[in-house]
């Protein structure tokens, strides 16, 4: 006869495997016996993001209510929930949510489905919280930075998406910060909506404690003009994807090993190109160039190469990234010559990979971490039928003296083998290291 093992272990250890099913299947297991029927209830947290009840149905205002009323009284580790819809319901949520910060929640993520200019504002007691440690609000309101008040002692993490902030970002983000005396991540996003915020304000980000920091600014009709300031000595990870920020300044960013980087320093290039008279916008991009030059590996988009590029055609050098020694860009072919120009101030670069769109290959100049540092190169997303990627992996074999490996990723070949020998062929170049290994996968 077998042994029914989970039914021998005790509730709290059924309990938390139940956790791992998601919501929906957990209340399953409800109808399996007698003992079963309130197991899902016993789990240390609720989570209706990722299950399929509709936000605004009755089905998650079943569930929220009977758990609440099951576990008064009780800690709760965790709430992750997205509401929307009527007035009614959506206050009975905000009421849940409240009641959870009271029941010790440590990790709250919180979202709203309602239109963009509905926007409902989280309670008072979120941001007084003992024991939160996790922190994620999409889609919601933030009250006036004169009725905020901020003492989150245990959080570690703030993701802040598209969240309307009533007096603008600029004061409550800095609140925020300065309320977080253990930050390690803060995330910000945010898409053109409604803020009441003055244009060209100041968004400071300070941080003694700060890790990672993720800054998305999308551009449209009801942007505003920011200037974003980072002050992190201790950030390690920066993901910067800003079309929105007039001026740019990085301070003490001595600890930072890799960043992300899509910003166009809010230059157009095509249509207002950098002028040697520009000498403002010149020093920001300098200043923010040698404030992250001591990064180890960095993401690096087209939009922004287009802008150094321009930069350094006048005459003005781009900073030397010294540590650099791993690179992914993505670029036009057309203007791969913008690549070129900025490996020239990576003189240890080792790994290269790359993401070419195809076009017409014209290189002549050589960087010289080609001919001495560069050890590994990708290719991705590759078309067999364009010429883009061997023209690209030809001008690597003849250039790289040190070249270990060279790997071309083709994403419409489905037999590597067949693929294998097409690009052998291809690859008529003679090899300037004769160690390299050409590899597809």
């Amino acid at each position: 006869m077998e042994c029914d093992r989970i039914s021998a272990l005790p509730d709290h250890l059924v309990a938390k495997i139940v956790s791992y099913l998601g919501i929906k299947d957990s209340i399953k297991t409800s109808v399996l016996s007698k003992r079963w029927e309130f197991v899902w209830l016993k789990v240390v947290g609720l989570d209706l993001k990722n299950c399929n009840f509709p936000p605004n149905g009755i089905a998650s205002q079943m569930v929220v209510n009977k758990y609440m009323e099951f576990n008064r009284g009780l800690h709760m580790q965790y709430f992750k929930v997205n509401f929307g819809g009527t007035t009614v319901y959506t206050n009975r949520f905000l009421e849940w949510i409240a009641t959870a910060v009271d029941r010790g929640v440590q990790h709250l993520d919180v979202g709203s489905t309602n239109l963009i200019f509905i926007k409902e504002f989280m309670p008072k007691n979120i941001y007084k919280s003992k024991t939160l440690v996790s922190l994620k609000l999409a889609n919601v309101g933030i009250m006036k930075h004169q009725e905020l008040v901020v003492s989150l002692p245990c959080l570690k993490i703030m993701h802040l998406n598209n969240v309307y902030y009533d007096d603008g970002p600029s004061k409550i983000t800095e609140k925020l910060l300065l309320g977080c005396p253990v930050l390690e991540e803060f995330t910000m996003m945010r898409v053109p909506n409604f803020d009441n915020e003055e244009s060209h304000s100041v968004l400071r980000v300070r941080s003694q404690t700060l890790k990672i920091f993720c800054l998305t600014f999308y551009w449209g009709m009801y942007s505003t003009v920011f200037s974003v300031e980072i002050d992190a000595p201790r950030l390690k990870y920066m993901s910067f994807r800003d079309d929105l920020s007039a001026g740019i300044v990085v301070k003490n960013l001595s600890s930072l090993v890799k960043i992300d980087l899509d910003t166009d320093f809010n230059v157009n290039v095509d249509t207002s190109p950098l002028e040697p008279v520009d000498l403002s916008k010149r020093d920001i991009i300098r200043d923010f160039l040698t404030g992250i030059s001591g990064v180890r590996h960095m993401i690096i988009s087209n939009d922004t190469l287009k802008v150094l590029y321009h930069y350094s055609k006048m005459v003005l050098q781009i900073p030397t990234f010294h540590n650099l020694s791993h690179l992914e860009a993505s670029f036009f072919s057309t203007s791969l010559q913008l690549l070129t120009a900025f490996l020239e101030s990576c003189p240890n670069l080792k790994s290269l990979i790359l993401e070419p769109v195809p076009g017409q290959i014209v290189l002549t100049s050589v960087p010289r971490c080609l001919t001495s540092t560069l050890e590994y190169v990708k290719i991705k997303n590759l078309n067999i039928r364009e010429e883009t990627g061997i023209n690209l992996a030809n001008y690597f074999l003849e250039n790289s003296a040190v070249l270990k490996k060279l790997t071309l990723s083709f994403k419409d070949c489905p037999i590597p083998d067949k693929a294998s020998d097409i690009i052998m062929e291809l690859l008529t170049s003679t090899k300037l290291s004769h160690i390299c290994q050409v590899i597809v996968d």
